[in-house]
């Protein structure tokens, strides 16, 4: 074999080094397009439009720029808050959507992570709404009616009218819904929240209760049939729907007013993929979900950037001016009510 000479051997060594250089640029990823492979973030949520939309807007972004796969893993908020509680230690939950009322509980209890004031995400909310996670979306309690049986927009005293016994439906407790209504049925007797005899007594005033409605299809349907009148609901949920049934109708009622409800997106405390958590949050909070939920679910935007269409500014809270005109409720004392509630709702309201 014949020896190369010094300045192949120089030639062969540069080729050498650039030709790995070259495959470790290859191989190198930004910050920002970082490379998750083989990871999985499991993030909590419910399912129906909300699942569609970030499915649509989130899901198949961050599985392109970092290359993990995300799980959805669908249900109620009761369901999500039993799993990160029984995995505190070892939580295998990344993200969880919960209610209002549930986050700051979750963050005082340490299964949740405070928002951060530095994200650029946290930046672009409204102030004042990142209680205990991050604000995602803005709603109100109002009531969904027959217009067969109600000629005019209700206000809440009007679900006791003797003409509506037994045609008001309630949506299963525990449940913000139904919290609101009670804090609504405590006012209509003269006090609030905190004075629950008045409220369940005030609200046993509807019984019989037409139904406990577990979907929206099933309580429009006994509307269009005459046995439903009137059903305290969401207004996105409700807007949403009604859009396509004319016989149907919803209102934001003026006294005592709509109760504001809010969802909230939590990082879940010591999650196995912290980092793609906030990426997931940064999607999820930004302007083009946060549009696709104003103008597909009614849900009002936290994130300011986002401008609703003037179109539909009757129908989305989209402002802190219009969350001011809702009715906040102390829901920190609620919640340590829940059980004792429930308790009575079966009891005073469901019962015979």
């Amino acid at each position: 074999m014949r020896l190369r000479s010094k300045r192949a051997w120089r030639a062969v060594r540069r080729a050498v080094f650039w030709g790995v250089l070259g495959l470790g640029l290859i191989g190198a990823r930004p910050a920002s397009a970082q490379d998750f492979s083989g990871k999985t973030l499991v993030v909590g949520v419910w399912g129906g439009d909300i699942e569609r939309l970030i499915r649509e807007h989130v899901v198949a972004a961050l599985e392109k720029e970092t290359g993990a796969k995300v799980e959805l893993l669908l249900g109620g908020t009761g369901d999500r808050l039993a799993k990160i509680y029984a995995e505190r230690t070892h939580p295998t939950m990344d993200v969880a959507f919960l209610n209002i009322y549930e986050s700051p509980q979750a963050l005082k209890d340490g299964v949740v992570d405070a928002p951060d004031p530095s994200a650029p995400y946290y930046k672009t909310i409204w102030p004042g709404m990142n209680n205990g996670c991050y604000a995602m979306s803005l709603n109100g309690l109002g009531i969904a009616y027959s217009k067969k049986l109600v000629t005019s927009p209700p206000e809440w005293a009007d679900m006791w009218k003797p003409a509506y016994k037994g045609k008001i439906a309630l949506p299963p407790y525990p449940g913000s819904e139904d919290d609101g209504v009670l804090a609504v049925a405590a006012r209509l007797a003269g006090a609030d929240e905190h004075s629950a005899d008045k409220a369940f007594s005030k609200l046993a005033e509807l019984k019989p209760i037409a139904t406990t409605y577990t979907s929206l299809d099933q309580v429009f349907g006994l509307m269009g049939s005459g046995e439903v009148a009137m059903a305290p609901m969401i207004g996105g949920y409700a807007m949403a729907a009604l859009k396509k049934d004319p016989d149907i109708g919803f209102v934001y009622p003026k006294s005592p007013g709509p109760v504001l409800v809010r969802d909230m997106l939590c990082l879940v405390h010591n999650s196995p993929n912290p980092e793609l958590a906030k990426k997931f949050a940064a999607l999820a909070l930004g302007v083009e979900l946060q549009t696709a939920y104003a103008t597909e679910l009614y849900f009002g935007p936290t994130n300011m950037n986002v401008k609703v269409p003037p179109a539909m500014a009757n129908d989305v809270i989209a402002s802190p001016e219009q969350v001011k005109s809702l009715l906040t409720l102390d829901w920190p004392y609620i919640i340590t009510q829940r059980a004792a509630w429930t308790d009575r709702w079966n009891k005073e309201i469901l019962g015979d």
